[in-house]
């Protein structure tokens, strides 16, 4: 998988979120992150938040997407650094004192705003839970929640480990004996 495909997927499970909380959001053609209101996925979209109704509801108001989630990511020799940014219950008005992204018309909006009932949103914690399992069926890898790092620590320190493991060689494989220069031969266990 390469980088952009690698946003994309990370773009695919912040869009499952918002859907998963009955906001639509999408993509905008060249601008990376998640957007809401007007966007580009598949062709262009307006978002009505009205149950059904095709009313507009809060967050909804005309014009340009609104940007819920952002995304950053950094390749430098083969190492990946990356993160996003959700907006769950965010100040927005924190969000008139800079240009976000460096993007001058569009606004920022949260997932706070865009639900049809605020009132109802569950806690930080439980959208992060929610998001996590997106990105694990996205990127088709397990999601474990813990407790705490120490909690992994101890987990792993129990662990039995099995010898030799199944994806262990048996032999040096014959490419990385000439990448060694060495002739190939058995491993002693």
């Amino acid at each position: 998988m390469g980088p952009v495909d690698f946003v994309r997927g990370m773009e695919e499970a912040l869009i499952r979120l918002c859907g998963g909380f009955g906001v639509r959001a999408g993509r905008i053609s060249g601008m990376t992150g998640v957007w809401c209101g007007k966007a580009v996925d598949s062709g262009q979209w307006t978002v009505n938040s009205g149950p059904g109704t095709g009313t507009e509801g809060p967050g909804t108001e005309a014009g340009p997407g609104r940007k819920i989630g952002a995304i950053g990511i950094h390749v430098a020799k083969g190492i990946t650094s990356h993160g996003f940014a959700f907006n769950v219950a965010t100040d927005l008005r924190d969000f008139e004192l800079i240009v976000p992204c460096g993007i001058k018309d569009h606004a920022v909006t949260s997932l706070e705003r865009e639900v049809e009932r605020p009132g109802e949103l569950p806690g930080l914690e439980t959208v992060a839970h929610v998001a996590a399992r997106q990105f694990g069926m996205v990127f088709d890898q397990p999601v474990l929640a813990l407790e705490s790092l120490t909690a992994l620590r101890e987990s792993a320190a129990a662990a039995v480990p099995t010898f030799p493991a199944e994806d262990t060689p048996v032999r040096v494989p014959a490419e990385v004996e000439r990448l060694m220069g060495g002739v190939d031969r058995p491993i002693r266990a």
